[in-house]
């Protein structure tokens, strides 16, 4: 299935599109691993900075800002990495404080103020709506067709020689065989005569979908039955082939349980549309932009 990656805009027309985007928090450090620090308390003081006191609620609302994920805490994160973020947020002060805060006065950062103001309430808004198991359970039943629905696949075997009168002595040593007997012989003409890479495996080619294949290939495994295999070489540009069909899986589904939590971060999406399209039509915007 299609992903969509979340940007900083999340009204885009295009992020409503299933199915959702992959969610987590931070995403950027999903490699974090490790046990917590013990006895981190929102009090509990970290640093100090020119004499004044930064505690772990500080760092926690400078995580949660630059990730916009409110479950972020240094409480939950591996021990070996808190001095790495306090770190960061005192450097980070640092320069706020010496050379940065003028910034503050100016339009942009007025603008750049407002539009980081949007992206935290988008996130925040994601977070806090809730889709239950009977919504997400019906959303799947009704789009299975459109979204869930796998492409058939053919486990086969094939041995694939340069000639034809060849393919054919190997066809006719396979004659009257069926089953395991079959498998077994197939198996070991081919790791005799194939000169394809597969022969190591005794021609195994595992589950494909036929439109991987050469079409004069495909075309003869969809005609074959599990168990049966060609009568007559199968030409292609790689050679001839002697193909025998293992197995086939007709269409079907994606479990429930393996699309549930894109589902889920879809649906969230689609409620936080219906949410600013309520904000939308409540405002009332007039352009007056000269035409050009």
């Amino acid at each position: 299935m299609k992903k969509i990656i979340l940007g900083s805009m999340i009204a885009a027309g295009a992020l409503f599109a299933f199915p959702g985007m992959m969610g987590g928090a931070m995403k950027g450090n999903a490699a974090l691993t490790g046990k917590p620090l013990p006895g981190l308390k929102d009090s509990t003081v970290l640093a100090e900075l020119n004499g004044k006191k930064i505690t772990v609620k500080d760092v926690n609302a400078y995580l949660q800002g630059i990730t916009g994920d409110n479950r972020i805490r240094l409480q939950d994160l591996p021990a070996q990495h808190v001095k790495q973020f306090v770190q960061q947020y005192v450097e980070m002060l640092e320069i706020y404080n010496s050379k940065a805060k003028d910034i503050t006065k100016t339009p942009q950062y007025q603008a750049a103020a407002k539009k980081l103001a949007v992206d935290m309430w988008l996130k925040n808004q994601l977070q806090t709506i809730k889709i239950s198991d009977k919504e997400a359970r019906a959303f799947y039943e009704k789009n299975k067709d459109i979204y869930f629905k796998t492409t058939p696949k053919i486990k086969a075997r094939h041995i694939v020689v340069k000639d034809e009168k060849t393919a054919e002595k190997i066809i006719n040593e396979l004659k009257g065989l069926h089953g395991k007997a079959l498998e077994d012989k197939f198996a070991e003409l081919a790791k005799k005569y194939s000169i394809g890479p597969s022969k190591v495996q005794g021609g195994e080619l595992g589950y494909f979908d036929p439109k991987q294949m050469v079409p004069a290939f495909a075309k003869a495994c969809e005609e074959l039955k599990p168990g049966q295999m060609t009568l007559k070489p199968v030409k292609t540009r790689f050679g001839y082939h002697v193909i025998l069909v293992e197995d086939k899986k007709d269409n079907n589904y994606l479990p429930y349980e393996q699309v549930k939590m894109q589902i889920i971060e879809y649906l969230k999406r689609v409620k936080l549309k219906d949410e600013l399209q309520k904000i939308k039509d409540s405002s009332k915007v007039k352009y007056t932009i000269p035409k050009s």
